[in-house]
């Protein structure tokens, strides 16, 4: 089965691309031929390549939150990367095409010029504003897919409290290979780059550096913490992709120099190791607001770590509304402080909010997505290949 993906960014850090790749390397042994489309070369290519993928560079047009002169030409550009899509879809005989993010409308108007199934993944956050704006999305989204795949149930409200079928939207957690986390050994040397000694505990946030994430309240949360607990070291882990993310990355540098965490808080970049970072922390905390998921709230959940994360969007329900891992209110630096402190100081507490988040985590076990995947690809191209009949 051929199937056409599309990726509206080509960046070295992709939440999209990781769930992608994680899902094709159960997919592909299946019979998924897979091919993707970047709009442009970048560090996914030979990742994708690794793993059997074809890769096509096609001038895709996302669309974006902005009132400019790309918004303007936004009709122009998105004609342009439709033709592009339609004509790649109709060489390679494609089977079917994937939208591997909401904010391309190229894989839709393609499908429907060759008659050929379409899913859309919808990976945005749960913040629906503004609010005729999303009522117009959703009801495009729907209507140009034979199936919508939400990455939470958080997600997925968002078309079903437009009135949207169910047997239409699906919740469909990102996959993570459980496999790969469970062999990732616990290394002082990761630990040691990440500015952590051993006898330092070590809490970090993962993610690109980007304002959503809130890294001020991380950093506010870290100068509590360390200033009731001497020993405890803080690490960011991740990059920063564009010119406003590089000037927030700088905002947030000088509120470390000003709350004299310098030398106990570590900008240790992007890393492609995560699974062992995952292991080398004693807390993960994430503080992100309006997440659709949080892949790296499940991946830290993968290897056992217990997490803090904002009570908003999708987080509590990965945590299982705060069984599985402790909850926070949005920006509230003090807030996430006590919870930190709570795990520091009740090792008990830790280890078994630890263990519950492993047992959890199974829920996004690649193996089983991956299959219901493969059973809905199938389901949908012997459909349309019925109906053409």
């Amino acid at each position: 089965m051929r199937v056409l993906y599309l990726n509206p960014f080509s960046q070295e850090v992709s939440g999209p691309d990781e769930s992608l790749r994680t899902l094709l390397g159960v997919l592909i042994p299946r019979g998924v031929e897979p091919h993707v489309v970047l709009p442009a070369p970048g560090p996914q290519v030979p990742r994708y390549e690794a793993l059997g993928a074809r890769v096509h560079i096609a001038p895709l047009a996302p669309l974006r939150r902005e009132l400019s002169l790309n918004a303007a030409l936004y009709p122009a550009r998105l004609a342009r990367g439709a033709a592009a899509v339609t004509n790649l879809a109709h060489r390679i005989k494609a089977d079917l095409i994937h939208t591997n993010m909401e904010v391309l409308l190229e894989g839709a108007l393609a499908a429907s010029a060759l008659h050929l199934p379409h899913v859309l993944h919808y990976r945005g956050n749960t913040l629906d504003r503004p609010k005729l704006v999303f009522d117009a999305l959703v009801g495009i989204w729907t209507r140009c897919a034979d199936l919508v795949y939400c990455v939470s149930g958080a997600t997925a409200t968002l078309f079903r409290q437009r009135g949207h079928r169910d047997d239409k939207v699906e919740v469909l957690y990102n996959p993570v290979n459980l496999s790969a986390f469970d062999a990732a050994p616990a290394s002082p040397e990761v630990r040691a780059t990440l500015g952590a000694q051993p006898g330092q505990p070590l809490i970090g946030i993962v993610g690109r550096i980007n304002r959503r994430k809130d890294l001020e309240t991380f950093v506010g949360a870290a100068a509590i913490v360390a200033a009731r607990s001497p020993m405890a070291r803080f690490v960011v882990v991740g990059a920063e992709e564009s010119a406003v993310e590089s000037s927030y990355r700088e905002q947030v540098g000088h509120l470390v120099e000003e709350l004299g965490l310098t030398e106990r808080l570590t900008f240790a970049g992007a890393r492609r190791d995560i699974a062992s970072v995952m292991r080398a922390l004693d807390v993960f905390v994430l503080t992100s607001r309006h997440e659709g998921f949080g892949r790296v709230v499940a991946e830290a959940m993968a290897v056992a770590r217990p997490v803090v994360v904002t009570n908003e969007g999708a987080l509590p329900e990965l945590v299982g509304g705060g069984t599985d891992g402790l909850l926070a209110p949005p920006g509230d630096a003090a807030g996430f402080a006590r919870q930190i402190l709570r795990l520091l100081r009740d090792r008990e507490l830790s280890a078994r909010l630890g263990a519950r988040a492993a047992v959890a985590a199974r829920q996004f076990n690649v193996e089983v997505i991956g299959e219901r995947v493969w059973t809905r690809y199938r389901t949908l191209v012997g459909g349309r290949r019925d109906a053409a009949r």
